[in-house]
């Protein structure tokens, strides 16, 4: 247990294909994958409830995820993972139902039988009740049969609501029929609300399907562990619809050090030369977001150097300002989502406002006052804040009246950088030199966090030699001198009651001495 509670890729072998790519590139998450690992443990003894993982986009959710299922596979401890995520995209609801059983369904054999190769089968089976029922005999679980039989008669029946019930049903009723455990990782939860449809035409948005998961969801030998990549919504989803169903585990950015070694792993796997100095100033710039350390790395930036301040700093710049950087891309593409989403007018310089001022909650009535918006009705007013608040661009404050800017180093300069100029006039160099700023300060930090350790190095060594000198020197001399220079040849080590320190031994701390 733990070494897979360390989550070390080389200690374990991928079942499920994760997205990170190279498995060495997980790092870190120690507390996250420790607190899931006993959560998951947890099942068997039916104490864990449902739970929502709350962060928002590009923090590692989906990596988390499928690492603890690669881990719940590798330990066959006797819980069984399922992992699904939902894909953004028109779907109709049979389709995705189809989909969702067959995963499940392959997933489950493939734990059974230890085949892991079960976890993606080809198309031609994954499609097929006929061929997953063959497979299921095949492995001796005949118990599915029924399963998989009375799904694909619901499916003949084309009753969107009975085959919903009965996929959604399958999980928690396989594990209470065969006495067994099932975590069910579902992924892009939010998603079950906007991308399925009710009808073959995907005219009908199916806007309450996640609602289905209320009863579920309360079961502890088959509970859920779900994210999502648009906290606000995500929220919003569990609040309306599944009222008091999930625990909530907000993920934070990595801590310092666990940053410090995701970025030395990614340099030996890039095979990139880096600085300490540098080192301790990505990982305070990029705040422990996994995504900004792997764009910085993975950057096509021609003259990208990690070797020097203003090598890292042009590449992050070109990251998030250039046009071809990927972390402005990714980003200029969500907001872009986001104000199709909410009406433009007024939204931007909301945003920009509160980016400016992320260091303090600022009440409504002051960006009424400031942006003079007094005219604007107080309904559209407060429409236009909570939609910001669901799609993650700003903060709910202390309360419904109070909101703040994201808290992220680089999505405010990337939003600032976009639309800034849109607003008002905007220089580029204050980007810059607020990036120079931040690199200067995570330098001073390293260079006092240095001198602290070389003092504690000193220390160590010489309360090291002390002790030697104390207690072993006067039985071994011959050991001793063999190792020390410049000593009388009449030199002889004796029984010291006391050894003083060089800093205590000094004669300028004893002045009627000299």
């Amino acid at each position: 247990m733990a070494k897979l509670e360390e989550g070390r890729s080389r200690l374990m072998k991928t079942y499920l294909k994760e997205k990170i790519g190279n498995p060495d590139l997980f790092t870190g998450r120690k507390k996250e994958l420790a607190f899931f690992l006993k959560w998951i443990e947890g099942i068997k003894k039916e104490i864990s409830i449902s739970t929502a993982i709350l962060s928002r986009r590009k923090t590692g959710k989906t990596a988390l995820l499928q690492r603890l299922y690669n881990l719940t596979f590798e330990q066959n401890d006797g819980v069984i993972p399922f992992y699904y995520e939902v894909k953004e995209g028109k779907l109709w609801a049979v389709e995705f139902c189809k989909d969702f059983f067959l995963t499940f369904l392959y997933q489950y054999i493939a734990y059974k039988t230890k085949k892991p190769e079960y976890i993606t089968p080809p198309k031609d089976l994954k499609g097929s009740f006929t061929a997953a029922i063959d497979i299921a005999r095949q492995a001796g679980l005949d118990y599915l049969s029924g399963d998989i039989r009375g799904i694909e008669a619901a499916f003949q029946r084309e009753g969107v609501d009975e085959i919903w019930l009965m996929v959604r049903d399958a999980p928690l009723g396989i594990a209470t029929r065969q006495h067994e455990f099932i975590v069910q990782i579902i992924d892009e939860f939010q998603y079950l609300n906007s991308e399925i449809y009710w009808d073959e035409g995907k005219t009908n948005l199916a806007n309450d399907f996640a609602a289905g998961y209320m009863s579920i969801a309360e079961y502890r030998n088959a509970p859920l562990l779900i994210s999502g990549s648009w906290i606000g919504w995500l929220r919003d989803l569990l609040h309306t619809m599944l009222p008091s169903r999930f625990r909530h585990y907000f993920l934070e950015g990595m801590p310092e050090d666990e940053t410090v070694e995701m970025i030395y792993k990614y340099a030996q796997v890039f095979e990139t030369p880096m600085t300490e100095e540098v080192v301790y100033a990505m990982a305070r710039i990029s705040e422990g977001n996994p995504f900004y350390v792997s764009e910085l790395f993975q950057s096509t930036y021609p003259d990208k150097d990690f070797t020097t301040a203003e090598g890292m700093l042009k590449t992050l710049e070109y990251e998030t300002l250039d046009e071809r950087g990927r972390i402005r891309s990714v980003w200029l593409e969500y907001i872009a989502k986001v104000f199709d989403k909410v009406n433009q007018q007024h939204a931007k310089n909301i945003v920009l406002y509160l980016s400016k001022h992320r260091d303090r909650q600022v009440s409504r009535q002051e960006v009424i006052d400031k942006l003079e918006l007094a005219d604007m009705p107080e309904l559209e007013l407060e429409q236009k804040f909570r939609a910001l608040v669901k799609s993650d661009v700003i903060n709910q404050g202390r309360s419904l009246f109070f909101y703040q800017g994201v808290q992220d180093n680089i999505f405010d300069k990337v939003f600032r950088g976009i639309y800034a100029d849109d607003i008002q006039a905007f220089d580029v160099t204050a980007i810059r030199n607020e990036y120079k700023a931040l690199y200067e300060k995570a330098k001073a930090d390293y260079q006092k966090l240095l001198g602290q350790f070389n003092q504690t190095k000193g220390l160590l060594a010489e309360f090291v030699i002390i002790n030697q000198l104390r207690l072993h020197a006067f039985q071994q001399p011959d050991r001793f001198l063999s190792i020390t220079h410049n000593l009388p040849e009449d030199f002889q080590f004796v029984e010291y009651e006391h050894v003083w320190s060089y800093k205590t031994a000094r004669f300028d701390n004893f002045p009627n001495l000299l």
